[in-house]
């Protein structure tokens, strides 16, 4: 056995087992009376609280569906491929249009112009459809859009709302593109019982605009989807390495048992992974488990079993998997996975968190700002040969250790050269826990990071505000419909915690600086990066080596065929009085209240953008996506970054997640030509050391650069072991440190750069 797992384990994953399965004995039976008078008795209770602790929030809604009709008849241009957006703009029927004044254009990287607006100019009827029209004129083309209702204000003489707005635009002929981002006042026409209220009037004169001309820099390269019509397939884990030792990244798609691999010649060829693959979870890492120095393939499969695929000199593919029990393991649903050398003793241990459903059965997460009800995590020391026993009380790891976690980490957070554990868990946020270098873990989160919480999915390391220092970036959920209520006030007396932690959970993704070794706060610029939407994968990448490091962000819970969201009953009422066992009439309850969300007829924080955070200084984030051809808007998941054609400029990879119809791969080559410099550095694995953990710290006249090698910070995905650094105008690196995990330390004095150094382990 691979794990071995303790009896008391066994017996809380068997009740929990039993829990559901006593449920789904329920629901074969006929309904008792019982059962409907509690069913009926919360839908009551809903109706009621919306008639009066969120009368407001009702009218909102009520309102919102005109922003719902609006934005679905957009997109339903999109799909049919034809009709005119601007005419859906005009039969809004606006009394007045209120634009605003440019201010002098700022120049930023790239072509890109920022021009931000003052009040100006409010136009009649007649005046703004003849505005649109010459908009059009112009050859605009509307590419995509984004309404969320952020503020509502009722009023007798009409009520107000404030939108936040995002418009893509293209100029085909001159290849310019346009993205426009910002709030919008809308003053509604009294509510005299109509169907539908309708705008009166819209200011949008305090939108920014960002321009350039020019193609966009990352080009669509393939995409790789296996799902059939009758067999939907996943991407996840998404994983990139170099298998066959050749320098060049392939990257595995383990979840549908397929390697692309580039050719050479712009395309892929496309072959197995596995020879005996079988149906995994959703994570997955590549890494030298047993310390032979080839790198082996670890994974959960779907009867909960923790599988390790041994590497040989030819590789992974004829391998048979180590671990399998006749019985199915403990595992449920393993979504976090980490490897790392936590005790000094040469060999790769594990370390796997596990997520746990929201909804299903009726349970939710208990409470929703500190959840720590789902199924185990485990820590797995490595005994040598790569067979793992777990050790997750004796690690000072069992107090949270039932987060419903989606990523976590170990690296070398405090800089003494033992690798940390940073573990990112929805319906909790970041805890922090410092390793004494011999495997044993002090939970530190109170005085590590200023503020934990958040809806935590994946990280990301990078160094943010470029003082040489290892920063991390966590995404997170920020939401439109939470901010509104907080706008209206509207809270409920029955929990005051649920209300209380509304705006900090709500917030958004959150990004920590280091300030010293171990103490991370959020910078002064956090908002340019929080609220991106609800965000999965992230990665940092100096996209256009300019010697800083950018983020790429992938957004979007679910997509239907409506953007109609289910928001506001999350809010108002799904995360008061939650159930941390199945109850039959909750579950129904769910299942009447949500079922747009589960039939995909309506969405629910869907439609949402990519982002592309293009750093300038250290101080200032700007949303480039659109302008550099990553907006997309599908539901995405894994996002990772890789030079995968060895060019030195760094590519994306982005899984789109279609939820029961499977998923797709997109990759997008860097095409950015520019006079900037370069470095890289490729980690190789050897007989009892392994890449993961290590610090690479480059040194220019310009200063300090740092990057480390962490696998299972990214959802659902693994960067491969390398450092890649922008070098800008810089002509020549001064000296380059490996710092590997637990002792060792190599230097290279003046690289030679605009290539990759392939770089092995000393041996101890």
């Amino acid at each position: 056995m691979l794990l071995r797992p303790h009896l008391r384990f066994v017996f809380i994953l068997l009740a929990l087992s039993l829990g559901s399965a006593s449920l789904r004995a329920q629901e074969n039976r006929a309904p008792d009376p019982g059962f409907l008078e509690r069913k009926g008795s919360l839908l009551d209770e809903r109706r009621q609280l919306n008639q009066t602790v969120w009368a407001q929030e009702t009218q909102a809604q009520r309102h919102e569906e005109r922003l719902v009709e609006l934005w679905d008849a957009l997109l339903e241009i999109n799909r049919a491929g034809k009709g005119d957006k601007f005419a859906v703009f005009k039969a809004l029927g606006l009394k007045t249009l209120t634009l605003g004044k440019p201010q002098e254009p700022v120049a930023l990287d790239h072509g890109i112009t920022l021009t931000t607006f003052t009040k100006g100019t409010t136009l009649e009827s007649a005046a703004w459809l003849a505005w649109l029209d010459q908009r059009q004129a112009e050859g605009y083309v509307l590419v995509q859009s984004e309404f969320h209702h952020a503020t509502f204000t009722p009023a007798e003489d009409g009520a107000t709302s404030t939108v936040t707005l995002v418009l893509h635009l293209l100029q085909p002929t001159s290849e310019t593109r346009l993205s426009i981002e910002g709030a919008v006042t809308v003053k509604w026409h009294p509510d005299n019982g109509r169907d539908m209220p309708q705008p009166q009037t819209v200011d949008v004169s305090t939108l920014r605009l960002l321009k350039r001309t020019g193609k966009p820099i990352f080009e669509k390269w393939t995409q790789l989807d296996p799902s059939r019509p009758d067999k939907p397939s996943g991407i996840h884990p998404l994983l990139v390495y170099d298998l066959d030792g050749d320098g060049d990244s392939e990257i595995v798609a383990a979840g549908c048992n397929i390697v692309l691999d580039a050719d050479g010649n712009g395309g892929f060829a496309t072959k197995p992974f596995l020879q005996h693959w079988e149906r995994f979870h959703e994570t997955g890492i590549l890494a030298d488990a047993n310390g032979d120095g080839h790198v082996d393939f670890l994974a959960p499969n779907g009867q909960g079993d923790m599988l390790l695929f041994p590497g040989t000199s030819e590789g992974l593919l004829a391998s048979k998997p180590l671990g399998k029990s006749k019985q199915g393991g403990p595992l449920k649903q393993p979504t976090a996975f980490t490897a790392g050398d936590i005790d000094g003793d040469g060999d790769l241990d594990l370390w796997v968190g596990q997520y746990r459903i929201s909804y299903l059965y009726g349970v939710m997460p208990n409470p929703y700002y500190d959840a720590n009800d789902g199924f185990p995590a485990y820590l797995l020391l490595n005994e040598g040969g790569g067979r793992f026993a777990p050790w997750t009380p004796e690690a000072g790891l069992e107090k949270k250790r039932n987060r419903r976690s989606y990523t976590g980490s170990f690296v070398d957070l405090d800089e003494d050269r033992d690798l940390d554990l940073l573990v990112v868990s929805d319906f909790a946020g970041v805890d922090v826990y410092l390793n004494d270098g011999k495997g044993k873990f002090t939970d530190v989160t109170d005085t590590a990071v200023d503020e934990r919480h958040l809806f935590g999915m994946s990280a990301t390391f990078g160094d943010y505000n470029l003082d040489g220092k290892i920063d991390f970036y966590v995404a997170g959920m920020g939401s439109t419909t939470a901010r509104r209520l907080e706008h209206m006030g509207a809270k409920r007396s029955d929990d005051p915690n649920v209300d209380k932690m509304r705006m900090t959970m709500a917030y958004g993704n959150r990004m920590y600086v280091s300030r010293s070794p171990g103490k991370f706060t959020q910078p002064e610029f956090k908002d340019q990066v929080a609220r991106t939407g609800w965000t999965w994968g992230t990665t940092t990448l100096d996209f256009d080596n300019d010697g800083d490091d950018d983020l790429f962000v992938a957004n979007g819970h679910s997509s239907g065929e409506s953007t109609k969201d289910h928001c506001t009953h999350f809010w108002c009422h799904d995360i008061y009085k939650p159930l941390s066992k199945p109850d039959r009439a909750m579950h129904e309850v769910f299942q009447e209240i949500h079922k747009g969300y589960f039939d995909k007829s309506e969405s629910w924080d869907g439609y949402q953008k990519s982002h592309l955070l293009m750093n300038t200084d250290g101080q200032r984030f700007h949303n480039i996506a659109f302008l550099m051809g990553v907006a997309d808007e599908f539901d995405g998941r894994a996002a990772l970054s890789d030079d995968i054609d060895g060019d030195g400029r760094m590519d994306l990879l982005v899984v789109e997640d279609r939820w029961r119809d499977g998923q797709t791969l997109h990759v997008y080559r860097n095409v950015l030509e520019n006079d900037h410099r370069w470095i890289g550095f490729r980690l190789a694995d050897a007989p009892g050391r392994s890449p993961i953990g290590a610090r690479v710290e480059l040194q220019t006249s310009a200063g300090t650069q740092v990057h480390v090698i962490a696998a299972g910070e990214t959802i659902h995905g693994q960067h491969r072991p390398m450092a890649h650094f922008g070098l800008g105008k810089s002509a020549e690196v001064e000296e380059v440190r490996v710092y590997w995990p637990n002792g060792g330390e190599q230097t290279l004095e003046k690289p030679a750069i605009n290539r990759y150094h392939a770089i092995t382990p000393p041996q101890s």
